[in-house]
């Protein structure tokens, strides 16, 4: 007989080629089965009400393949980038080195660098957004230099190319290090991208020049960066790990 119907989470393991398959069951007022594996590698299966634990065990024996293959992918994943704090002693990054926060008092606000620590100056305690907005603005005002010094390093690859050099422009973004213009010869580049190692740096900064010549993501474009940066993955990879 099917087991009454049961609104709370039961959690069940079955093994697979002698693997084993946990998974969580929640039976629902619906007429099909509906399997889930989230980013963490948890299993989640809606029942349809009225059916047995034993059935649903079934249904994921014929379902284990897909189950442990994107148990697999995610992960195969980098972990996630842990997200900034603002608080006295947190860690934040420029040029790929980390520095301590610190607060002091000050008549205007100012941000400096003093050995290993970042120090955020102010007449009264920041809030975590005011301090956040200030070392935005403090990342942009460093940026343009250092964005120059990047083009210095990666032009010279394209001489080859005979391209007009482009203009670069500091640009906040929220779900890109960068973009690219290919008509006007414009690049535009995160102020976030100096809490990054210089050769992070270069690869976005090439990977847009790269657009100068091919303007989309085809297989064109990735032989093309991967002859002038051959260890591009790499510097991507590293640039991924920043927190957000």
């Amino acid at each position: 007989m099917p087991r009454p119907f049961s609104a709370a989470p039961l959690r069940e393991t079955l093994l697979y080629n002698n693997q084993p398959v946990n998974y969580t069951i929640v039976f629902r007022s619906r007429r099909t089965i509906g399997f889930a594996v989230k980013p963490d590698g948890s299993v989640h299966i809606s029942a349809p009400a009225g059916t047995s634990r034993e059935w649903v065990a079934q249904q994921v024996l014929k379902k284990a393949d897909w189950i442990l293959k994107h148990q697999a992918t995610f992960a195969s994943r980098p972990a996630p980038a842990p997200s900034r704090r603002y608080e006295d002693g947190s860690t934040h990054y420029y040029l790929g080195q980390p520095y301590r926060l610190r607060f002091a008092e000050a008549q205007r606000p100012a941000i400096t660098i003093t050995g290993d620590e970042l120090v955020v100056a102010a007449p009264t305690t920041l809030a975590p957004a005011q301090t956040e907005a200030l070392l935005h603005r403090w990342y942009a005002r460093q940026a343009a230099s250092q964005f120059a010094e990047s083009l210095a390093r990666v032009w010279p690859r394209f001489a080859e190319f005979n391209l007009a050099r482009p203009t670069l422009f500091v640009r906040a973004m929220r779900t890109r290090w960068g973009s690219c213009t290919p008509r006007t010869g414009r690049i535009r580049l995160s102020p976030e991208l100096i809490r990054a190692r210089p050769e992070c740096l270069d690869y976005v900064l090439l990977h847009e020049c790269c657009h100068l010549l091919v303007g989309n993501h085809s297989r064109a474009f990735y032989d093309l960066q991967t002859r002038l940066l051959p260890d591009w993955e790499h510097w991507k990879a590293e640039l991924n790990t920043l927190p957000k």
